[in-house]
């Protein structure tokens, strides 16, 4: 197991990255498996927890995406499948008090969905976008009170689009109900949260290292830092496994849905582009 330490030599080499962070799919459901069965592995997570460990969490093997409010677009789909295929139940661990902004990739494209359209003459993927939020009125409130053009809770409407696809076999957890921030800085959080996928979880996630942006910046300044706090505490790596292939890490393309989710969207009321 490799140590985090030197934050800008990991960050600068992608391989020395992965290893540092990332254990193989293919190996992490028995490692949860044989951590689940250390009591004391178990109590010592627990205690640094202060018990704060959710039940499904210690009822189930489960696979946890961590997205402040999930939707069925391909990058999650794919988490489900994964999940499942590794014997894990899939857990979508959401935070609706998280502020929305359009500056945010992942939380622009929860209002302007990206929707995957029929191939042109010349081969080339059409891309329908449709906006189903006002981004101004939207900007800086909190995810709860985020409505669509139409008046619909946005988390409501989210929770729809896992129906247009017939999911089933997942679960929902809203973070608030496993503990309050308070003060808590991020690395603390993350910290915790690290420590919960040490022996209650596999976090299924890609964290970006290749780019010099908000993002990559983040993984240097947070994530890194925050695991190898959890990793001081337990001698142990938490278990994170990629969730899309490295070298696709940043492609947009994750974050397109089917165009099976338009019949839930109120289209004379839209922006269609």
């Amino acid at each position: 197991m490799i140590k985090i330490g030197d934050y800008d030599k990991i960050m600068s080499d992608p391989d020395l990255f992965s290893r540092a962070v990332y254990t193989p799919l293919s190996k992490a459901p028995r490692l949860l498996e044989e951590r689940k069965k250390d009591p004391e592995l178990i109590a010592k997570v627990a205690k640094l927890l202060n018990g704060g460990v959710p039940k499904i969490f210690k009822n189930k093997n489960c696979g946890i995406m961590a997205r402040q409010l999930a939707t069925p677009n391909h990058e999650n789909r794919r988490f489900m499948s994964l999940a499942k295929e590794h014997g894990l139940h899939p857990v979508f661990l959401e935070y609706f008090d998280d502020k929305f902004t359009s500056n945010n990739k992942y939380k622009h494209s929860l209002g302007q969905l990206h929707i995957q359209s029929k191939i042109s003459k010349k081969g080339h993927e059409c891309i329908e976008k449709i906006n189903v939020i006002n981004f101004n009125e939207s900007n800086g409130k909190k995810l709860r009170e985020v409505e669509t053009l139409w008046g619909e809770s946005l988390i409501k409407f989210h929770k729809k689009l896992f129906k247009a696809y017939g999911l089933k076999g997942f679960s929902f957890f809203e973070e608030t109900d496993w503990y309050e921030k308070d003060n808590e800085g991020p690395i603390e959080f993350y910290a915790n949260f690290f420590l919960l996928v040490t022996c209650f979880g596999i976090l299924f996630e890609n964290f970006l290292s290749a780019k010099d942006d908000a993002e990559s910046n983040f993984t240097k300044e947070v994530v890194l830092p925050a695991i190898e706090k959890a990793m001081s505490l337990t001698g142990l790596r938490p278990l994170i496994v990629p969730i899309e292939p490295l070298d696709l890490e940043a492609n947009y393309f994750w974050y397109h849905h089917l165009p099976v989710v338009k019949k839930y969207v109120k289209l004379k009321k839209i922006t269609i582009k």
